[in-house]
């Protein structure tokens, strides 16, 4: 079993990291890792930034945060156990598919809770409870002709398919009795998408499922025997019922998100006496193009200057943030900014600086944010929304959206934004 951890540094006491990084852009030597390494352990490394300014050290690589949590120790172990035990589970092809998509069907929950039992076979049919050792008939009680199983009380049973005929749902190609029970079932996931058949009835195909299970349970324990137009009846009423409660629904939430939209978040300033560096930016995952920006404010407003940089050939989302945050740290402290409350989406990597005992795993990037941070006095971390940072990502967006890719410091805002930082500077 590979341990569940990675070396900060390296792997081989016989090997020096400076035989692996890069004098000139101080990262991973690429070649050098291939020549090193296996690729599963390139990939690996690669991913982290190279320190040696440290020693050696470890982190869990379970968590993001590089600590060590019994829940994800926990899942470690369950893997291992499975994989130890039952690799001939693993190796038959796995349901999970088809069983994620049952979370999604529009129905009610208590169906889905149910499809997902019938899925996996956690239903009281009689051969179910026959192989657990209880002494019962394991013929079907309406048919009484074959074992009553998952799926012949769902799609084999002459009575059953009396009602998926009247149902109005296209049949599949197979026919039911032919298919498997997880192909019968992903057949009707996807049965809204047919050609053919009234899009009303295919949607209410869960609430078919529904109604057998219930008819052979009023059967089996009241003796009632209910007839494929009953069955059928009760289905349309509840499935248009639901349905229709599901419009006014949205309508509803349509009137409230309309309502929020009016109480959107909006930039809040910082303190008198403090200024505020808002950064943005916006990563091009195709084109490995980040675009940054940052604007200063005052407590009032007041855009006092702003900037825009293009970054190019930038690997990951975690690179695109911590590259924005280096740059404008950088930015503010060569422009002798002091008292500055640094906004953006940097969630991570502030809580890294906050609680270094917390996040090992950012252990580099809350020392390069420190070489830039400990020249200041005075400084705070905030992390904020979208529509809190919204000036500096339209700036940062322009990069990526609309190809400026000529990076510049300026005073004020630009100009092209004049009617967006005066209305926002209005409503403080």
């Amino acid at each position: 079993m590979r341990a569940p951890w990675i070396k900060n540094v390296t792997f081989d006491v016989n090997l020096k990291v400076s035989d692996l990084i890069d004098s000139t852009t101080r990262r991973w030597n690429l070649q050098a890792l291939q020549d090193n390494f296996v690729p599963g352990d390139v990939k690996l490394i690669k991913d982290t930034q190279p320190m040696v300014s440290r020693k050696d050290s470890f982190t869990w690589k379970l968590n993001r945060s590089g600590l060590m949590s019994v829940h994800s120790a926990y899942c470690l172990a369950r893997e291992e156990k499975i994989k130890e035990h039952h690799q001939e589970a693993l190796d038959v092809p796995s349901v999970n598919p088809v069983k994620e998509k049952l979370w999604k069907i529009q129905t009610v929950p208590k169906i889905r809770v149910f499809l997902w039992k019938v899925l996996s076979e956690a239903i009281p049919v009689a051969e179910l409870i026959a192989r657990r050792g209880m002494k019962v008939d394991v013929r079907c009680q309406l048919c009484g002709w074959e074992g009553e199983t998952i799926k012949h009380i769902i799609f084999h049973c002459a009575a059953v398919r009396h009602v998926w005929a009247l149902s109005g749902i296209p049949q599949p190609e197979f026919d039911w009795q032919e298919g498997h029970l997880f192909s019968n079932i992903n057949y009707l996931l996807n049965v809204k998408t047919h050609p053919r058949g009234d899009w009303k009835e295919n949607r209410a195909w869960p609430w078919i499922i529904w109604f057998l299970w219930k008819s052979r349970n009023d059967f089996i324990f009241n003796g009632v025997r209910w007839t494929p137009k009953e069955i059928l009846e009760m289905e349309k009423e509840e499935a248009d019922d639901w349905f229709l409660a599901q419009e006014v629904d949205k309508e509803v939430a349509l009137e409230v998100k309309g309502k929020e939209m009016k109480i959107q978040k909006r930039w809040m300033p910082p303190r008198e006496g403090w200024l505020m560096c808002n950064i943005g930016f916006e990563w091009n995952k195709d084109l490995k193009l980040l675009g940054g920006a940052w604007v200063v404010r005052n407590h009032r407003g007041v855009v006092l200057s702003h900037s825009r940089r293009a970054f190019p050939e930038v690997e990951s989302l975690a690179e695109a943030r911590l590259e924005t945050l280096l740059w404008a740290l950088e930015s503010m402290t060569s422009l002798r900014y002091d008292m500055m409350v640094f906004a953006g989406d940097f969630k991570e990597l502030f809580l890294a600086f906050k609680k270094p005992d917390q996040w090992p795993a950012f252990t580099f990037q809350r020392d390069e944010m420190s070489v830039f941070l400990s020249r200041m006095n005075e400084f705070q971390l905030k992390q904020v929304s979208m529509e809190e940072n919204r000036g500096a990502v339209f700036i940062a967006q322009s990069v990526t959206r609309q190809n400026r890719r000529q990076s510049y410091v300026a005073q004020g805002h630009p100009s092209w934004l004049f009617e967006f930082f005066v209305n926002e500077s209005w409503f403080l």
